[in-house]
């Protein structure tokens, strides 16, 4: 046997262990398992529901152990044979002692040996505590399911045939549908789903869904022969939720059998979710439409975000280390990240090589690092959501987090790294590395200087500018000026024409006709009727003079000097305008000003201080920096947009009501209007042009930023 360097063979304890006699119970059953094209065995005794995996070079140990030998003489054996992959002297004492907690092992004139095994028991137990420590993660086996399942044998037949695989299908569908019609609707009802109104029938769907999720993983083992001896209790964000033991797929030597339990609760899900969703589309209301909805959000979004995602340890983790091949895919990604730790930070010469080719290093590596920032993120993020409704629920969750993904997981890194045995030869190369990034992360963090920016969307505006107006209604004769044209004060932009109104015109001067001749005849005949026909005489002039005036506005002029900015004006000849309509804006070009939008918690920067440079780049031209002069914060809050541009309707990013009105914003804003100093043509195109503002207040360390922007985030959603 080529004996690898770097790989310990001998162990300490070895001689408590050496002259023991030990071989497996009768009752334990062997299955063969290929990975990545390496053989396996799993060994699986029943009584207990235990399962081990074990590579080949240690079954060929364990296959070898008889009361007639002791385990030094075998191990010795296999050592002289020249066989390769001989477990090494402490991987045999790991190996007897898991088997000996799964009961798997006869032994006799172990009493050295059963103390190595009872130290052993108390790693177990001091496991079990970390376990009960880690709360999110928390399993309690309640009673065994496999008779209850013998008895629904027949309707796993049903539910797993291809008839009903057709059915499933078509219920997706039909889902997907409905799904893409209403999406809007699906939306904006998510607001309300964790409400303290709600959240009673949310956790009450979530332990249906989640039975018949398990009855799904359940039903698939049964389906290949194997059997289901635990269903529990998972907590689950401090929710208890029903959860069920699959490790007798570990014996299923075709890989898509194995896939197929993972993914067996899944397929259950996502059909509970289309059903839902159909429902759902089709109730007119009341209760039974709300809780079509819970059943709908809890299926997908649940699905989503922990079964199949292979980043957390449920479903859809046991079906990518089923499809790559790679059992105990994080324990062997941890081990991987702290072989990198020791070998290439530590220079420890002898730590433990985990990967063997490039591809494994890759993917231990990508995965115990994505993993890890997926998980904390994760429940950080749901930690948020809750403590809109349950501040107190989501401080506990918050501190136990803490706990469980930063404060004992930095605690025992420390203990590693001070009190490892495994560093005893790099214990100075070690602590003194840790000190240096930890402390190199402290100056960085809170006395390492950082440029303290923000930005702000806006709309570029004129100084000055009018609003070309149509004073009446009619059909556009004649355009005199196009889009970008200059134009005087008077100068005729656009000529309409009112038939309608001209038509009035004639009629009114003739009524003023016929009563000039009543007046003059009543002076002749009868002056006693004079007054009367006078006063009609001057409200008929009036009416007159109103419809002139309202002629005279057919012809549009322009208010101001400046330049037209009226798109397709060219284009109106014929067509009919009405009364109020803008054909465009007469803009000055002397100056342009920029106004942006701040938020509450941004804007008490600018009051506190004036910043020390702005910048503006506008959408579309990120390259080019356009410079200004001063700012000037207008100090009253404000609901409306200076342009719907900038609001989600507009595709902006301020959030705006949903109720229709896209200029007014969700929450109170601030307006910052600030002088462009460029001039000319290329500024004057930029009239109404969406951009963003750069504020550069200084700097500060990341760490006070940090904090002030948590301090700002507790005020506003808390009132801390």
């Amino acid at each position: 046997m080529i004996l690898d360097q770097q790989r310990k063979i001998f162990h300490e304890s070895w001689y408590r262990l050496s002259e023991s006699k030990i071989t497996l119970r009768a009752s334990v059953r062997v299955h063969r398992q290929v990975y990545r094209g390496v053989l396996w065995y799993v060994l699986y005794e029943p009584f207990t529901n235990q399962y081990y995996r074990l590579p080949q070079g240690a079954y060929e140990f364990i296959s070898k152990l008889s009361s007639r030998k002791t385990v030094g003489e075998v191990w010795n054996e296999l050592l002289n044979s020249g066989m390769e992959n001989v477990p090494s002297q402490g991987e045999v004492i790991e190996m007897l002692s898991q088997l000996y907690q799964s009961n798997m092992l006869l032994y006799e004139g172990v009493d050295d040996g059963t103390m190595l095994f009872d130290r052993n028991k108390k790693k177990v137990q001091k496991k079990v505590k970390a376990t009960l420590l880690n709360i999110f993660f928390l399993k309690v086996p309640v009673f065994d399911p496999e008779f209850l399942l013998r008895k629904l044998k027949w309707l796993i037949n049903i539910l797993l045939s291809v008839p009903f695989a057709l059915v499933w299908l078509a219920a997706i569908v039909v889902a997907a549908k409905y799904g893409i019609e209403n999406f809007d609707t699906l939306k904006d009802q998510t607001h309300g789903f964790l409400s303290p109104s709600n959240i009673g029938w949310v956790y009450v769907c979530t332990v249906l869904v989640k039975l018949l999720h398990e009855f799904g993983h359940s039903a698939v083992v049964k389906k290949y022969g194997g059997e289901v001896h635990t269903v529990g209790i998972m907590f689950m964000l401090l929710a208890p939720l029903p959860y069920m033991d699959a490790t007798a797929s570990w014996s299923f030597r075709k890989k898509w059998q194995r896939v197929f339990v993972g993914a067996g609760g899944m397929i259950f899900e996502f059909f509970i979710a289309a059903v839902a969703l159909i429902l759902w589309a089709n109730l007119g209301g009341g209760i039974l439409k709300a809780l079509a909805y819970n059943v709908f959000i809890i299926c997908s979004v649940s699905t989503v975000l922990f079964n199949i995602n292979p980043l957390m340890r449920f479903d859809g983790y046991y079906i990518l280390t089923d499809v790559l091949d790679m059992p105990n895919l994080q324990q062997h990604s941890v081990s991987h990240l702290k072989y990198l730790l020791e070998r290439y930070v530590f220079r420890k010469q002898d730590a433990e090589k985990i990967a063997e080719t490039w591809s494994e290093r890759f993917i231990y590596t990508f995965y115990g690092v994505a993993s890890a920032i997926y998980r904390f993120f994760l429940f950080a993020g749901l930690v948020i959501a809750i403590s809109e409704h349950y501040l107190i629920l989501s401080f506990i969750m918050g501190t136990l987090l803490c706990l469980t993904m930063l404060v004992i997981p930095f605690g025992k890194f420390i203990k590693y790294i001070f009190t490892g045995p495994g560093l005893v030869n790099v214990r100075g190369r070690a602590v003194f590395t840790t000190m240096l990034v930890l402390g190199t992360l402290i100056g960085v963090l809170f006395y390492m200087p950082v440029p303290d920016t923000f930005t702000a969307p806006g709309v570029i505006e004129a100084s000055r500018y009018e609003n070309s107006i149509v004073g009446e209604g009619g059909v556009v004769v004649g355009v005199n000026h196009i889009s970008n044209d200059y134009v005087h004060v008077g100068d005729t932009l656009m000529v309409l024409e009112n038939p309608e109104l001209e038509y009035r015109i004639e009629e009114k001067q003739g009524e003023i006709k016929e009563a000039s001749q009543m007046y003059y005849r009543a002076l002749e005949q009868s002056p006693e009727n004079m007054l009367p026909i006078k006063i009609r005489l001057n409200v008929l002039n009036q009416g007159l003079n109103d419809l002139l005036e309202r002629q005279k506005r057919l012809t549009l002029v322009a208010g101001m000097e400046g330049v037209l900015s009226a798109g397709d004006i060219e284009n109106y000849v014929g067509r009919h305008i009405k009364k109020g309509d803008s054909i465009g804006l007469l803009l000055d070009t002397n100056s342009f000003d920029f106004v942006a939008v701040v938020s509450q918690e941004d804007v008490s920067r600018l009051f506190s201080g004036k910043p020390h440079k702005t910048s503006i780049r506008l959408n579309g031209d990120a390259f080019t920096e356009l410079s200004t002069d001063k700012i000037q914060v207008i100090p009253t809050a404000q609901d409306k947009l200076p342009s719907n541009a900038l609001g989600w309707h507009g595709g902006g990013d301020i959030e705006t009501r949903t109720d229709g009105y896209s200029e007014q914003t969700a929450e109170p804003v601030y307006l910052v209007r600030t002088q462009l100093l460029d001039k000319g043509n290329k500024v004057l195109k930029m009239h109404g042009r969406s951009g963003k503002i750069r504020f550069d207040l200084g700097t500060k360390p990341l760490a006070l930023q940090g904090i002030r922007k948590a301090r700002q985030a507790l005020q506003k959603y808390y009132r801390l």
